[in-house]
């Protein structure tokens, strides 16, 4: 076969290095333009982060450089060449802020592979300049070597902080919200609607300044990584502009052809947008920087930490000859030594690279800008400090050596108030409705659901969403209702769920109790897509014009005959493996029981009176769930990891915005769990009283 038929393949891999640098460059940009648009100019990482799809995508995007089997001797290919190992670099610097959203397992493995990825880049390239396969542009290769080499040292050294940094958060974060509670107590009585306002405004003034990608963000190695990142495209854009000056890059003579010309193009857009990033966030983090008074290069505590932890810490290894130990010992305490001061050397020039935008922003409001001016300009989320209702500063999470940054964070607009205000045009109104016709839900518990066990099986968990679903059932098979009517009360108890859902997520724990919220989720799929029950056609039971208690009647025996169709089955299995319509069966079964009981009232009533009783039953239950409303938010702050605090935080605001009406409507009555809802008051009920258990 002929060598043209054996390149073939070449351009066809050429424009896969194409598609994989432009998946890279959509990352990088998304993340540059979501932190924008959300004010935060340190630009999170959310899609181009450091794991295992983006360092695949990185060892396509350096095929080139890696590749020596094919010579590249044209202008192009020599471009396409150094495009590569920059935008290398480029990504590299910019997956920094990434770093802490892995655990310990997870940054060893990801920095090990990064790790194997460099070393073959710089293996290979150091090989093609000593045989000369590149002859062009070598002192810039050189360069790009060197600070690839530079980059993934500072990241090793940065990845050692992670852990002691997210300790300290941790333990930070728990001790301002018990500071939080204290306050709570010590303020006294207030709207519930206000208090939890206050309070989110604190937790979510933790959880940004507590978001480990921020706290790297801000680290000075962080801001020594954008600077080596503008260093290499300067050095790209200068080979662009002189090459394109002179004539040069023509022609491809390799066997990738014309696709190297695609490749130098596209990863040298790339470049641009990795570089853009870098400096904005460089200089995001310089502002905080700027305001503070006095600049001092030291190397604070956490940076050396878990070094010492480890000198200090026996060899890993059990080794029982003494003289063999002891000197595993003295090697490993010389190994730490020197890396200890590595990372001193690390730490002292990065604090000196930071200078020089903290310099330049000083200089340009003390020369430029009148201070209200051009704090303006420079920071566009400042405020004026006399418009904070309260020091808000004492919630500020920081490290040693950023006590600049309370100053700064607390005179930062509010984000809660904008916040609520998109949960506020996103109140569920059909609910709000619904909850109006309740007057009073101290009759909920008042019957025992263990008074009717189920068919079979045991007794379900406790669960407030089964109950709903399982109501909305009974109320959609009522026949000569309006449809309307109907399709009315499915989408208000879709709105509920979800907020019934938040609260069961939030404060349910147990096996049980997730099993029955994921077969409660099932049924009502079924009910609200299909509008069916347990195999049954609910349209076509409401054409059969039962009464009420017919109705109910039919729900029970429907149950009891798809639980008794399974009598093959072992019926002592625990309840946490039955089926999710087994679940659904029990349920049905014992709130259709629930509900005969008290025949006197549903005897002699019309379809439309019996379906508005059902429907204040369902806004009982539902109140009495969304009455824990106010805690469930309060926990949802602090019961999650700390890397996911920030948006959780951000998610009970809009919330609260949208529930906010809904909380204050049902202060007035008292607070009900499932847990002490079975043991509620035994007086005899009134007829405007919800009687239904909750267990």
């Amino acid at each position: 076969m002929s060598h043209d038929n054996f390149s073939a393949p070449m351009p066809w891999i050429g424009r896969y290095v194409v598609a994989a640098s432009f998946i890279c460059i959509l990352s990088m940009l998304a993340d540059a333009v979501q932190g924008i648009r959300r004010r935060k100019f340190w630009l999170p990482c959310r899609f181009f982060t450091l794991n295992a799809a983006s360092l695949t995508l990185l060892g396509v995007v350096v095929k080139l450089p890696l590749d020596l089997n094919n010579p590249m001797p044209g202008e192009t290919d020599q471009m396409a060449k150094l495009s590569s190992v920059v935008f290398m670099s480029t990504a590299m610097a910019n997956f920094m802020p990434s770093l802490p959203l892995m655990d310990n397992k997870d940054i060893f493995m990801e920095m090990a592979a990064l790790g194997i990825l460099v070393t073959t880049l710089v293996a290979n390239v150091c090989t093609e300049l000593g045989t000369g396969v590149i002859y062009s542009e070598k002192i810039e290769h050189i360069v790009v070597m060197l600070s690839i080499i530079f980059l993934f040292v500072i990241m090793c050294f940065s990845a050692l902080t992670v852990p002691t940094i997210k300790s300290f958060l941790e333990l930070e974060y728990r001790e301002k919200g018990n500071m939080i509670e204290i306050e709570d107590l010590v303020e006294g009585e207030k709207p519930v609607e206000v208090k939890l306002k206050e309070n989110l405004r604190k937790f979510l003034i933790m959880a940004e300044t507590g978001n480990p990608q921020f706290v790297m963000a801000r680290s000075a190695t962080c801001a020594a990584c954008c600077a080596i990142c503008c260093l290499n495209g300067l050095v790209l854009l200068q080979v662009s502009l002189r090459d394109n000056l002179f004539g040069a890059h023509v022609k491809s003579m390799s066997d990738y052809r014309r696709s190297t010309y695609c490749i130098s193009r596209i990863q040298s857009l790339g470049v641009a947008v990795g570089t853009v990033s870098s400096l904005i966030r460089w200089f995001a983090i310089a502002t905080i920087k700027s305001s503070k008074k006095k600049i001092n290069i030291k190397v604070e505590k956490h940076w050396l930490e878990r070094l010492k932890d480890w000198k200090d810490s026996p060899f890993a290894l059990q080794i029982k000859n003494p003289k063999c130990r002891k000197l595993v010992q003295q090697i490993q305490n010389l190994i730490l030594g020197y890396c200890t001061r590595l990372q001193i050397l690390i730490v002292v020039a990065s604090k000196i690279v930071q200078l020089f935008p903290i310099l330049l922003l000083s200089l340009l409001r003390s020369c430029v800008c009148s201070s209200s001016w051009c704090n303006n300009i420079i920071n566009s989320e400042s405020e004026s400090a006399e418009n904070l209702k309260e020091d808000i500063s004492r919630y500020v999470l920081h490290l040693e050596g950023e006590e600049e940054l309370t100053q700064v964070m607390a005179n930062r607009r509010d984000d809660t108030s904008w916040m609520m205000e998109i949960g506020r045009k996103q109140q569920p109104k059909y609910l709000m409705e619904l909850l109006q016709k309740l007057n009073d839900f101290r009759g909920v518990g008042k019957f025992d659901i263990n008074q009717f066990p189920p068919p079979q099986f045991q007794v379900p968990p406790n669960g407030w969403k089964m109950p709903i679903v399982t109501l909305t059932a009974i109320a959609t098979a009522i026949p000569n209702i309006d449809h309307k009517m109907v399709d009315s009360l499915l989408l208000t108890v879709s709105q509920g769920l979800k907020y019934v859902s938040f609260i069961e997520h939030v404060l349910g724990t147990n096996g049980n109790s997730e099993k029955n919220k994921r077969a409660a989720d099932v049924a009502w799929l079924e009910l609200y897509v299909y509008r069916r029950w347990l195999d049954q056609d609910l349209q076509k039971m409401a054409l059969q014009g039962k009464t009420s208690k017919g109705i109910l009647q039919n729900f029970a025996d429907i149950a009891q005959n798809y639980v008794t169709g399974l009598k093959d089955e072992n019926t002592k299995v625990d309840y946490s493996r039955k089926p999710a319509k087994v679940i659904a069966a029990n349920a049905t079964y014992q709130m259709s029981q629930i509900i005969l009981q008290d025949t006197e009232k549903i005897d002699d009533q019309t379809e439309v009176h019996f379906f508005n009783y059902i429907s204040v039953m369902i806004a009982g239950v539902v109140s009495a769930c969304l009455i824990n409303m106010p805690y469930a938010i309060t926990k949802k702050c602090s019961a999650s990891a700390i890397e996911k605090r920030e948006e959780n935080v951000q998610h009970a605001i809009h919330l609260l915005g949208e529930a906010e009406e809904i909380i204050k409507s049902l202060q007035k009555h008292e607070k009900v769990t499932p847990a002490n809802s079975s043991k509620s008051d035994s007086d005899s009920p009134s007829s405007d009283e919800i009687e239904i258990a909750i267990e």
